[in-house]
């Protein structure tokens, strides 16, 4: 199964803003904690590569056999500390170095938290006995498509507010990044694409 191909409609977004439905999904997931700039944060993403690589060797000798390498960051802040933080804003109005995230690679169905534990037990990978099986439905989302460097973002956002707005949403979870182009640190930016999704909910 390649997750890429099956899942096509939840890796596709377009530059216009749009309105969509996200059902539940599964991941493979890790948490942390600060700017999304750090060197763990890029260790963590590294290794969760690794480890989704080293899942899918497991099951190739299988009928359940994968593959799967797209990147996705789920971000938020503590909003009982912080308060609420509107999509338009998100990287401006709070101190990133209180964000949250979970850095994630979405897998099959039958992939269980068990299957996990017991790959993570046998790897001597870094952070392998971190890593979570995570499930999450988003529902109602407006979503992106940003190209260029991850600074961009700073104007991009607040396009994705306006239309939010004039449609009666409101934020309503975690901001969520797909990054349908891999990055590393200290590499040009300007061939990114990245899915900017966010939950959303009717202003009542």
């Amino acid at each position: 199964m390649n997750i890429l191909k099956e899942y096509n409609d939840y890796y596709t977004a377009n530059e216009k803003p749009e309105v969509l439905e996200i059902g539940e999904a599964s991941y493979i997931s890790i948490i942390g904690e600060g700017s999304p700039g750090t060197a763990v944060f890029y260790e963590k993403k590294a290794a969760i590569k690794e480890f989704v690589a080293l899942l899918a060797y497991h099951c190739d000798a299988t009928d359940l056999a994968f593959s799967s390498n797209v990147v996705e960051i789920f971000y938020w802040f503590d909003e009982e500390k912080v308060g609420y933080v509107d999509i338009g804003n998100f990287y401006t109005t709070v101190d990133l170095d209180l964000l949250h995230y979970r850095i994630a690679i979405r897998i099959p169905e039958f992939i269980k938290a068990e299957t996990i534990q017991e790959v993570g037990q046998k790897s001597d990978l870094p952070f392998a006995n971190d890593f979570e099986y995570f499930t999450y439905s988003a529902g109602t989302c407006v979503q992106l498509l940003h190209k260029g460097p991850f600074a961009g973002e700073l104007q991009t956002l607040p396009v994705l507010q306006k239309f939010a707005s004039e449609n009666g949403f409101k934020k309503s979870g975690m901001h969520h990044e797909i990054h349908l182009t891999p990055f590393e640190l200290g590499q040009s930016q300007e061939h990114l694409k990245t899915i900017l999704r966010d939950p959303v909910a009717k202003e009542y």
